[in-house]
């Protein structure tokens, strides 16, 4: 045993390093980013914004302050995805092409 470090009473143990990788919770610009995001994608309602945050994370939330900064970025990405989406269509097939046909240049 001679020659072996002793961690009887943790004299001599390693000291373990802290969690330099934990996840960053949320910054108050970040806040304001997402509550202007939603203003612009015309999300109002608190039980719709609280339902797109939470399909996100996938769980529950009651407060932008418990979000990590991580899943800010994730939930600004989702909300521009519903903001720059195509508007649904109306009329017919004819109506809503995007290409002029043969018949237009005429």
């Amino acid at each position: 045993m001679c020659g072996e470090p002793s961690f009887l009473f943790e004299i001599n143990a390693p000291v373990p390093s802290p969690n330099v990788l934990a996840p960053l919770l949320i910054k108050p610009e970040q806040m304001q980013e997402i509550r202007d995001a939603f203003e612009e994608a015309g999300v109002v309602s608190q039980s719709d914004r609280k339902a797109l945050i939470e399909s996100v994370i996938m769980g529950e939330v009651e407060s932008l302050r418990e979000l990590k900064s991580v899943d800010a970025r994730r939930i600004l990405q989702r909300i521009k995805g519903l903001h720059s989406r195509k508007p649904t269509s109306t009329g017919s097939a004819w109506d809503n092409r995007e290409d002029d046909t043969w018949i237009d240049k005429l």
